[in-house]
Parts: structure tokens; C-alpha cells; sequence
């Protein structure tokens, strides 16, 4: 497939990009503030530059979540205006599936012995900038995937990160680097995935903070990750 990844110079994409490269023809693009190397520079307005960047690819894997790093007022432009235009832009071009990368942290404040499932509601402080972008860019995917316009999978990944195996974490939400990488992997060819699907992945800890029964169901190349 011709996959693009947005937010290419960040920390997060950098772990999907090395886990893509191969399977899949990449194309990388940031803010042309971010952008060198192989990752294009893209301001992502409503101009023929981003119908360009979308042409010829098949699927976008989208960092909704810490991809990018700014004022209030620059987040929550890129996590909505950008996100809209993108969306818009990959609509128009037949784009067949975008997947976008968010988080667990959006149920952070919630008590840690409830089953939170997809079906719980997010609800993040208005004071955390950080997570209300992830938050938004949320809804603004949900809206093109309602319209049946393209067809959104929104992965909500656990934190923190790890390299290592994440079952030595004490972290009780921890995901390694590996299962972030397989799980986006996964995403992109598993059949059975709703026109907005919301899945949530964790690496199996001590005391799982977060159950990931949706994404053994809908994922089935990484069920086994899920619980070993």
C-alpha cells in the first residue's frame, strides 16, 4: 500500500514509519517547519498542495497525538482547520482508510479499577491543551467517517512508550514500541473494521489498566501480542 504518516518528525510516527518501511511505500510529511530529509513539507491548507500530497495513496496513518508541539492556538488550528482540510483532501482523492493515532490518556483521570471500554466517552480538562487537541481531532475524523466520506479506525494507544517488552513496565497502561508498530500494521489491511472504529491497545501488564478485547476481535494479527 501507499501509506502517508503525518507528523514524520515526531517521535511517535518515527516508531510506525520504521514499522511500515517495506510492507509499504511511504510517504512522510510534517509542517514545513518540521519538515527535512525524506519528509515532504506540507502546511496542510485547502489549496492543491495537500489534494497533491493525498494523490496516489491508499491509506493515512495520521498523528492525532503529541505529533506536533506549539501554542494553544497552534494546536488546536492543526488538530482542527489542518485535520478538516486533510480529511477533506483524502475524501476527494479516495483515500481508502485513515487511521488515526490518539491515546488512552483521554481516560487518564478516571479511577483505575473501572473497565473502561470504547463505548466510554472522553472528556479531557479544557486546561490540557494537549490532550483537548487530541480530543478534537477526534471528533473532527468522526464527522467525515459519519458522512461515509472515508473510513476512520482510531487507534487509542497506551502510554508511556517503552523499547523494552512493556510487561516489565510497572506502568499499569504501558505499550512497547513493537506493538505500537504491529498494531498500526494490523490496521491497515484488517477487514471487519467499522466506518469510524474505535480500538484501544495496551501491552498485557501487571494490573492492565485498559482491556483490549476490541482490538483482538478486530485485529486478529496481534491477538496474541495482546495477551502474552
Amino acid at each position: 500500500m501507499n501509506v502517508l504518516i503525518t507528523s514524520a518528525a515526531s517521535a511517535t510516527a518515527q516508531i510506525i514509519a520504521d514499522a511500515l518501511n517495506g510492507p509499504h511505500s511511504l510517504r512522510l510529511t510534517d509542517l514545513l517547519s518540521s519538515a527535512s530529509g525524506d519528509i515532504v513539507g506540507n502546511e496542510l491548507g485547502h489549496g492543491s498542495e495537500t489534494d497533491e500530497l493525498v494523490s496516489g495513496i491508499d491509506a493515512i496513518v495520521n498523528i492525532g497525538y503529541e505529533g506536533q508541539a506549539g501554542s494553544a492556538t497552534h494546536l488546536m488550528d492543526y488538530h482542527m482547520r489542518r485535520m478538516y482540510n486533510l480529511l477533506q483532501a483524502a475524501s476527494d482523492a479516495g483515500v481508502k482508510r485513515f487511521v488515526n493515532i490518539s491515546t488512552l490518556r483521554l481516560y487518564e483521570d478516571h479511577e483505575e479499577n473501572l473497565v473502561v471500554t470504547e463505548k466510554w466517552r472522553t472528556d479531557p480538562p479544557a486546561e490540557d491543551t494537549v490532550l483537548l487537541a487530541a480530543h478534537m481531532t477526534e471528533y473532527v475524523c468522526k464527522e467525515f467517517a459519519r458522512d461515509r466520506l472515508i473510513q476512520v479506525v482510531n487507534l487509542r494507544l497506551g502510554w508511556p512508550f517503552v523499547d523494552s517488552n512493556a510487561a516489565e513496565s510497572s506502568d499499569s497502561a504501558a505499550i512497547s514500541h513493537e506493538l505500537i508498530g504491529a498494531a498500526v500494521a494490523e490496521t491497515l489491511v484488517s477487514e471487519g473494521l467499522g466506518q469510524w472504529q474505535d480500538v484501544h491497545v495496551q501491552s498485557p501488564v501487571e494490573h492492565q489498566r485498559f482491556i483490549t478485547n476490541t482490538a483482538a476481535k478486530l485485529l486478529p494479527g496481534i491477538a496474541e501480542r495482546l495477551t502474552s
